[in-house]
């Protein structure tokens, strides 16, 4: 792979603009009363993919900005944070050809968040493991696994989202 910080510029880039597909941003959903506001601070990365970190927490801030439910700050003044550990990542062989050469590969990628009020330290939503993949064939290329990678974050934005916010 070439450059990693130009593949987060691309899945942030890709996710600002697709992400309104997704459904995000019609209606806002229902939080918490007094929780308006979040900041993100950079997920830990306990895997060994390179700036994974960035590239994921990129993908949930652009969520939640485009969400509209709760204001994104990167402040002091949140009400509260939205905290996680990426835990797993794995890019595998789902599917091979008749010459038993992989043909198709699955994105796979695990976070462990959780929502904490930023004044008082309660936890709001306990650590929950959610899970986001992807796949692509071969003959995709590198664009093909580009793809992959933002469909699995796309997978874990909708999940943090549906965390946080209650959707009637």
């Amino acid at each position: 792979m070439e450059s990693k910080g130009l593949w987060t510029v691309l899945l942030l880039a890709a996710l600002l603009a697709g992400l309104g597909g997704c459904g995000y941003g019609l209606t806002p959903g229902r939080v918490k009363p007094g929780l308006e506001s979040v900041a993100i601070p950079y997920f830990e990365n306990e895997t060994t993919e390179p700036e994974l970190e960035i590239a994921i927490t990129d993908a949930i801030i652009a969520g939640i900005i485009k969400d509209r439910t709760l204001r994104y700050t990167d402040g002091q003044d949140a009400d509260a944070l939205i905290l996680g550990k990426i835990t797993f990542f794995k890019i595998q062989e789902v599917f091979f050809g008749e010459d038993r050469q992989a043909q198709e590969y699955e994105v796979r990628v695990a976070c462990k968040v959780s929502l904490v009020d930023r004044a008082t330290g309660d936890v709001l939503v306990k650590p929950t493991t959610i899970r986001g993949k992807g796949s692509y064939y071969t003959d995709e290329g590198p664009e093909g696994e580009q793809k992959a990678r933002l469909a699995a974050a796309d997978e874990l934005v909708r999940a943090i989202l549906s965390l946080v916010i209650e959707e009637w």
